[in-house]
């Protein structure tokens, strides 16, 4: 069984824009995948698709096992928690706790369990201490967490996110790549999309190159230093990658993808030079 199965699937807008153009694509259950691509590339409108907030108009959607149907909506919510990119049309209600306990209370769980829930979903983002605050009086990348906690709360075996790392500082970007790596040590199945290729790069094991609603390519982070692959996804490589492009005797058909490879490949060329 996989995560997330998806065969044929369109989606058009009004205006014809097929923002998903007869997609196929089989998700493993724990996979860390990021979806890239241009503007236009139907990166939300896929995403979207994941917990029923859009619903395909052909082709088929199955969720652990389960059809992507109106009937099966709610427990498909129940099982995807999806992260919109900007907080402020997630976090509404007048506290942090208030926000947090909204989906876990409509779910019909006891005050005690909703309590433990939301306790833990907002430790494990690091804003307990504040759950008596009012959302406005955070920080973006506060509200972020907070959204991320809200989602977390309602236990989703899928975790889904729109440009996670869209609008935040350097530091806030490090504190959403720790929490999501800790999801998925959890044993979270983790969807994003991003334009950021070197956050991918180094964090993803899958990646989904998009295009005009079709897949470009899926594989794994080598498709980031392929430069056929990220021009026609309108991409750059890593800058890692564009560093090492310029150096002398690098081969360019092995460029590292992150820090770690580019150490590896320090290494073998001062080993190469005592040689």
């Amino acid at each position: 069984m996989y995560a997330i199965d998806m065969k044929d699937v369109v989606y058009e807008y009004p205006d014809k824009t097929k923002a998903v153009n007869n997609l196929s694509l089989q998700i493993p259950i724990g996979a860390k995948v990021a979806i890239l691509g241009p503007n236009g590339a139907g990166k939300s409108t896929l995403l979207h698709h994941l917990n029923g907030l859009k619903l395909p108009q052909s082709g088929s959607i199955s969720i652990m096992g389960m059809p992507l149907t109106k009937k099966h909506l709610k427990s498909i919510r129940q099982k995807v928690g999806l992260v919109f990119q900007d907080p402020d049309d997630q976090v509404f209600s007048s506290t942090v706790w208030e926000d947090v306990q909204f989906g876990p209370k409509n779910l019909g769980l006891s005050a005690e369990e909703v309590k433990g829930v939301c306790e833990v979903a907002l430790g494990s983002v690091g804003m307990l201490e504040n759950k008596e605050k009012a959302p406005f009086h955070l920080s973006y990348g506060q509200k972020k967490r907070v959204a991320i906690a809200g989602i977390l709360a309602m236990k989703p075996d899928i975790v889904v996110l729109d440009e996670p790392m869209a609008y935040l500082d350097p530091q806030g970007q490090d504190e959403v790549a720790a929490l999501l790596q800790g999801l998925h040590f959890l044993g979270k199945t983790i969807l994003l999309s991003t334009h950021d290729v070197d956050f991918a790069a180094s964090w993803a094991d899958t990646i989904i190159l998009m295009k005009e609603g079709s897949l470009l390519s899926v594989g794994g982070p080598e498709l980031l230093v392929n430069e056929e692959s990220i021009r026609n996804a309108k991409l750059h490589l890593p800058r890692i990658a564009r560093l090492f492009r310029l150096l002398p005797n690098v081969d360019n058909d092995n460029l590292p993808k992150n820090e770690q490879e580019a150490v590896r490949i320090v290494y073998e060329m001062l080993d190469y030079q005592r040689e």
